[in-house]
């Protein structure tokens, strides 16, 4: 099933950038190697694959065919945790199933940013969602590394015991406390990307305890997901300025930050409840990225069609899109661009929503004046795949699985093609 997929449309840029997207992502994927079937998910030519990166990529790969792949890599970083490492896992691994030599010296001194943990335990029940597959709930690996992560890692790196992970080490490069690995902030406490991470790395940790019927577990992610949310709203929020406050200095002072590379955090991770800051701090990205245009790297715009796709701002996100698909964009052969450019067509453009253990698929299609119709055939589900098609309002779904599936609320068994409201 690796790269059958197709989407064409009434926009031939959009064709041509989906085209392209395709190719370039299944370029970066491999089998045959030591690590077992990987993609890259790092630096062009590093040959290696980051946390980060992986968990960016992973709804993408999914729809590329790449699922065992996704899985294979999940399970080496879940592997690796170890005390000795400080209750790290491997920042970077390489095809020979190395931890990346650029990264790691030994286990006392390698490179590790500490929201990594608690992205992996929300892509790991992503993936579950998305996949069905049950060893994300109940495989020993995947289990100990979860309760490694709320029990000794979170509490190793909570060096105040707010439930936020802080820097404990001054100018190393393990525990650095967000993804932001700029100079300017090589001594803060936390950048509000780690808080961002920890709230959905432990919601999604209560759902998988929730499937283990370990309700005491769940009950604790769930508790510290909240008890960060509201030191979300009530700290990081500055009501004067209107805006969150970004950086955590030496001892505990909140600033603004001149950067929203991290700030984007807060909506692609889905973390704010309140209506009001939801809404300035959107305007605030989408102002902020127009007029520093220039200077926005792509890891970071390679982010944007999802999160305006998933709040609803179809407008914006088309623009982003484009951007991502120019042949003019510098440094659009990051593999990240690629991945995420696939995901942004099939789970925002074409709208595809996916709940596998519930069977249950929802097609919304959010699409700008520019494009009438879409098709995607040979799409990922379950143990087959799909075919759906939108014209006029209408969406034309055809069930290749072997699973009875209930589409935007519609029966539809096997070898089954039905139409549906748009």
């Amino acid at each position: 099933m690796k790269g059958r997929i197709t989407f064409i449309s009434s926009d031939d840029g959009l064709n041509k950038g989906f085209a392209w997207a395709k190719e370039m992502a299944l370029s970066y994927s491999h089998e045959g190697d030591l690590v077992g079937d990987w993609y890259e998910a790092a630096l062009p030519a590093r040959m290696s694959f980051c946390i980060r990166d992986v968990a960016h990529h992973a709804a993408g790969a999914e729809m590329l065919g790449l699922r065992a792949h996704t899985k294979n890599m999940l399970r080496r970083f879940v592997q690796n945790i170890a005390k000795s490492r400080q209750y790290c896992t491997f920042w970077e691994i390489d095809k020979d199933y190395r931890p990346c030599p650029v990264d790691y010296a030994s286990d006392e001194d390698f490179w590790y940013n500490l929201p990594a943990n608690f992205e992996l335990l929300d892509v790991c029940y992503r993936m579950y969602r998305l996949t069905g597959d049950m060893d994300y709930v109940t495989d020993e690996d995947f289990v100990r590394f979860y309760d490694w992560t709320i029990h000794p890692y979170a509490q190793w790196w909570d060096k105040d015991q707010d439930l936020l992970l802080e820097r404990k080490y001054p100018h190393s490069r393990l525990g650095i406390p967000s993804y932001c690995e700029d100079d300017l902030f090589e001594n803060a406490e936390a950048l509000i990307d780690m808080l961002a991470i920890e709230i959905r790395g432990y919601r999604s940790a209560a759902e998988l305890y929730r499937l283990r019927k370990e309700e005491a577990a769940a009950g604790l992610c769930a508790g510290r997901a909240d008890a960060l949310q509201k030191m979300l709203e009530d700290q990081w929020w500055d009501e004067e300025a209107g805006e969150f406050y970004q950086v955590k200095e030496q001892g505990g002072k909140l600033v603004h930050s001149p950067e929203m590379g991290h700030g984007l955090s807060l909506l692609y991770y889905r973390v704010l409840e309140n209506s009001t800051q939801k809404r300035k701090h959107m305007e605030k990205l989408h102002e902020y990225s127009m007029g520093q245009r220039e200077r926005i790297n792509v890891e970071s715009m390679s982010h944007y069609p999802e999160i305006f796709y998933s709040h609803g701002e179809t407008e914006k996100a088309y623009y982003w899109l484009r951007e991502l698909i120019d042949p003019k964009l510098n440094r659009r052969e990051y593999p990240e661009v690629s991945f995420a450019v696939v995901g942004s067509y099939l789970y925002g453009a074409a709208g595809i929503r996916i709940d596998a253990p519930k069977r249950e698929v929802t097609i919304a299609p959010a699409l700008d004046g520019t494009v009438k119709w879409f098709s995607v055939q040979n799409c990922p589900l379950l143990d087959g795949e799909a075919d759906i098609s939108y014209k006029d309002q209408r969406i034309t779904f055809k069930n290749r699985t072997s699973q009875e599936l209930l589409v935007n609320g519609i029966k539809v068994l096997p070898d089954m093609t039905v139409e549906l409201d748009g």
